[in-house]
């Protein structure tokens, strides 16, 4: 059962559970370089290191696609993972994240807003597309090829 009472922040701070996770995460970190730097590029984008633990290094990925292409590259490197600073490693496994896959499509921007535009051609496109189909339908595309012709 877990230890779920009240401590104090002193205890946090000095030496405590603070400590243990920054020092854990910066391993894991670690890790993660270590990992990138014998996966081919094509293959960077789409996992993460999630977790060592007893001699196996469990790795994130994005989808299922992704995981049948990586297990192609399994034998390479855990090779060269034990050649090169994990000498004790036993074996990998991989648990699928879709989280990853949301984080690669953000849209990173510095003022935190991003302001998507129409080009005009898309709005005469809009536009004759209008033409034939559904009233409801006719008058959200005028709408939004409006936007664009202010």
């Amino acid at each position: 059962m877990r230890n779920s009472e009240p401590q104090s922040l002193e205890n946090l701070f000095n030496g405590g559970t603070l400590t243990n996770i920054q020092e854990r995460s910066f391993v894991l970190s670690r890790l993660n370089h270590l990992v990138y730097r014998y996966l081919p590029l094509h293959l960077q984008h789409c996992c993460r290191v999630a977790n060592y633990r007893q001699s196996i290094l469990i790795i994130e990925v994005s989808s299922a696609s992704w995981l049948t292409r990586l297990r192609y590259e399994q034998g390479k490197l855990l090779l060269a993972l034990r050649q090169n600073g994990l000498s004790g490693l036993a074996s990998i496994q991989y648990k699928i994240n879709p989280v990853l896959n949301q984080q690669r499509y953000l849209i990173k921007n510095d003022d935190k807003t991003t302001k998507r535009t129409l080009s005009p051609y898309s709005a005469s496109l809009l536009l004759a597309l209008a033409e034939n189909t559904t009233p409801k339908l006719k008058t959200c595309l005028i709408k939004l090829a409006n936007h664009v012709l202010k």
